[in-house]
């Protein structure tokens, strides 16, 4: 069974990604697979496979491995690939623990005969014997045989005692020597149960305990932004999770935009609107179609004022607390530094120290993982922030520099300082978001 779990996480889960998805694994797994950092440099596949079989034996870490594909860009796909295959080996294990059963009970007619239930079976005390008539006795053969059962799964052992315990009611009411009809209806009505209701009692309990019982699916939440691409002519509707202020991000030009977040009921978008007039259709918990927008770098791009129209009625959508948590979240440092380059981040973070340069400014911001350095670049130079303030980023692209993380500004950014006294700058570049 491990050694399945085994084939597949290594097979079809380490060697299937880059050696940079893979880097990004050893490191995320270093603290589960005690992995220093000379480990983490020399280990490869072969031995991560190693490690995570004697660390996980359950599934032989396919699991933790599923839930970080589903976290990594571009490994979605293999994660759902992979659960798959972990669920067909589970069918094939509950298959061979069927079968086994089933093999056990053909090769024991004794167990699918009524067991008998004489007077020798019986308790001494004729009173006793009358009112207990109908309890089942189990054979020294069949009490063997359900000790077997109980070291199978739980549900396969219940369906097998609820087998037996059927026949052995069915003989005890049917067949015990010297026992009438008139007998066990009389026996019965002492315990305040009819013979008919009695039998429908013990065949509805048996088909009960044969039934498996299914548990809804919880709804997975996403914990990034969805991604769109390329140009889409059909509609989508969608509710305001919240909106920027316009700002100017070409000022020789004189060009302006705001961004937004939207959601659907089970996922969510960032936007990014290049006509200002729009904004009035952009209000928190408003429904809005989108039409004719284009896709790019994780972005819903929005031109036109045609590309947006409102939707009347009152109507609403429900959007989970879950989801718009993890729309509006400020993303921890350490879980940056193990995405890939190129994404764009949102995020509120506290500045400890300052380095101005020629043609930018260099901030260090710093949470309880880690830290990081932000690099502003143009417009956004004239912010005033200084160490004890806090930015709140937006449309920051993730990228690094000889292997130093870096959040760096480019074109559609725009950052907002809360000065130390909580006192907001009144500079030109602010949104409220």
């Amino acid at each position: 069974m491990v050694n399945e779990y085994k084939k597949i996480v290594l097979l079809k889960g380490l060697m299937a990604i880059s050696d940079h998805d893979f880097k990004m694994v050893k490191s995320l797994l270093s603290k589960e697979l005690k992995l220093n950092r000379k480990m983490q440099d020399e280990y490869d596949r072969i031995k991560i496979a190693d490690l995570m079989d004697e660390n996980f034996p359950k599934d032989a870490g396919m699991h933790q491995l599923i839930e970080l594909y589903k976290e990594m860009p571009g490994l979605r796909d293999l994660a759902n690939k992979l659960k798959k295959e972990k669920a067909k080996v589970k069918r094939k294990q509950m298959e061979r623990n069927n079968t086994a059963v089933r093999r056990h009970m053909r090769d024991e007619p004794s167990s699918s005969q009524p067991m008998s239930t004489t007077n020798e079976d019986l308790e001494p005390e004729s009173s006793r014997s009358t009112l207990n008539s109908q309890v089942p006795h189990l054979s020294t053969a069949t009490a063997s045989k359900r000790d077997q059962v109980t070291q199978l799964s739980p549900e396969i052992s219940l369906r097998v005692q609820a087998r037996q315990v059927s026949l052995a009611t069915a003989s005890s009411s049917s067949k015990a020597p010297g026992m009438s009809q008139t007998t066990r209806s009389s026996n019965a009505q002492v315990h305040g149960v009819s013979p008919a209701t009695s039998s429908n009692r013990a065949q509805a309990r048996a088909s009960f305990l044969a039934i498996p019982v299914k548990k809804p699916r919880l709804k997975t939440v996403p914990t990034q932004p969805s991604e769109v691409h390329g140009h889409h002519q059909g509609p989508k509707q969608v509710m305001v999770l919240k909106a920027t202020e316009p700002f100017t991000y070409d000022i020789k030009r004189e060009k302006s935009m705001f961004h937004a977040t939207v959601a659907t009921e089970t996922e969510f978008f960032r936007v990014k609107v290049f006509d200002i007039f729009l904004k009035d259709k952009f209000i928190q918990n408003k429904v809005i179609t989108i039409s004719d927008y284009v896709g790019r770098n994780g972005f819903i791009n929005i031109y036109s004022d045609s590309s947006v129209s409102e939707v009347y009625g009152n109507q609403s959508m429900k959007i989970s607390t879950t989801l718009r948590q993890r729309a509006n979240a400020t993303p921890k440092i350490n879980y940056l530094c193990s995405k890939r380059r190129g994404i764009f981040v949102n995020g509120n973070f506290m500045v400890y120290k300052k380095k101005e340069k020629k043609d930018c400014i260099c901030y260090e911001i710093q949470d309880d993982t880690g830290t990081m350095e932000v690099v502003v670049y143009g417009r956004l130079t004239s912010v005033d922030c200084n160490p004890g303030d806090k930015l709140k980023l937006l449309c920051f692209e993730l990228t690094s520099d000889e292997d130093k993380v870096q959040l760096r500004s480019t074109r559609h950014s725009n950052m907002k300082v809360i000065k130390a006294r909580k006192r907001e700058t009144t500079a030109v570049s602010h949104f409220d978001y």
